[in-house]
């Protein structure tokens, strides 16, 4: 019997949390990301930064800011200064008491989770910070999702470095899909924000094709990947201008090479990675929702299965089956507004699609559909996530 051999050679360089060393058709943005920050690196006791970072999805945004953490570490120990960068998710952690928990405990400091109120909390990651000797750089990654839930969070944040009145610690990098959240912070916030920013474009067919190029060659062993394959999958992406999407692709066609026990990746294998890979529709998105958020997908998601033909629902028709869902399971619905907060956060996530009815529906309402994922797929995945989900 033969041994079979992997097209792979070192397939953790196409996963999203990998950083790679070169940074195709992002070299500007980070020289600028670098130079807002020199001051820190070089005065980090008397100097902090704020800095808003935006772009579409798959634009670079998370990469960019993890090896802007790694350079900056590294450039303030040749200044003699500790300058320290912490990563976190709002849209996993969304609240600041939460965030500023999870920066003492990377910092080294225990501190418990109840019990204490903000303002105390507050006191002991200063008192952390400045007994250390450490700027602490944080970036706030999907940022627009703490604001929702808090908006005068977004000031907390822009006055922390007002704070501490003996030496600067702290600094800050908000990363988001766009600048919309900033509507809904008031002007005292508006006015307190350093307005340094920096906007990613969605990638182009060529951009994607030189950015798979060149993951490839680590990924892959020689020979192994077909130039027209890295081509098809730059193709397919480009319509998105993800670059997440288009490495997610080029790996499940490396699989499906394997699993053939083909030698090499051929277009073919990137035509069924494509079949297999609804576009911009990420299973990890869902796992970041509340329970009530995913009783409300299965509830649309349910009624659109159950009617081939319709393209879209009512909200009235998707609250009802939510209503009768929850009735079910024994759970007390939200009411109306909680509703329709969580169905624009489903759309504004794009899961789902929003938008005001039309010709045949009598008055004016909002109408939900899927564009990205069938029902039937949304309902096997939410299944094992909400416990007696019945259909």
């Amino acid at each position: 019997m033969s041994q079979r051999h992997s097209v792979f050679r070192n397939e953790s360089v196409l996963v999203p949390e990998y950083i790679p060393s070169a940074t195709p058709h992002r070299g500007d943005q980070m020289k600028a990301l670098e130079m807002y920050f020199q001051g820190v690196v070089e005065r980090s006791d008397r100097m902090s930064q704020n800095v808003l970072l935006s772009g579409p999805v798959g634009s670079g945004k998370t990469m960019l800011a993890k090896k802007l953490g790694t350079t900056l570490e590294k450039s303030a120990s040749l200044y003699g200064n500790r300058v320290k960068f912490f990563h976190v998710n709002c849209r996993i952690d969304r609240s600041l008491q939460a965030i500023l928990t999870k920066c003492l405990h990377f910092l080294g400091h225990g501190y418990p989770s109840r019990g204490f109120g903000f303002e105390e909390l507050l006191q002991s990651f200063f008192e952390a910070l400045t007994g250390d000797k450490i700027h602490l750089i944080v970036a706030f990654d999907e940022v627009d999702s703490l604001v929702t839930v808090d908006p005068s969070s977004l000031y907390t944040i822009t006055r922390l470095r007002e704070i501490s009145q003996d030496a600067q610690v702290f600094s800050s990098l908000l990363i988001s899909k766009t600048l919309d959240y900033l509507k809904m912070v008031d002007l005292s916030t508006l006015s307190s924000l350093q307005w340094n920013s920096i906007s990613l474009d969605p990638y182009s067919l060529q951009q994607l094709y030189d950015i798979l190029s060149s993951r490839s060659q680590d990924a892959f062993n020689d020979g192994c990947v077909e130039d027209d394959s890295l081509e098809l999958a730059a193709e397919i992406a480009s319509t998105y201008g993800d670059a997440r999407y288009a490495l997610d692709l080029i790996y499940r066609a490396g699989r499906m090479a394997d699993v053939a026990d083909a030698s090499m990746i051929t277009p073919e294998h990137v035509r069924r990675a494509k079949a297999s890979l609804p576009p911009q529709f990420k299973k990890e998105e869902l796992a970041y929702l509340g329970r009530h958020q995913r009783l409300i997908l299965i509830s649309i998601s349910n009624l659109l299965k159950k009617s081939d033909s319709a393209a879209y629902i009512t909200i009235g028709e998707a609250e009802k089956s939510y209503d009768a869902l929850c009735e079910s399971m024994g759970v007390t619905a939200n009411h109306h507004t909680q509703v329709w907060n969580d169905i624009n956060e489903l759309s504004r996530k794009g899961i789902i699609e929003t938008q005001i009815s039309g010709k045949g529906v009598r008055g004016r309402t909002t109408m939900i559909g899927l564009s990205l994922v069938s029902a039937e797929q949304l309902i096997d995945e939410l299944r094992s996530m909400v416990a007696d989900v019945r259909g």
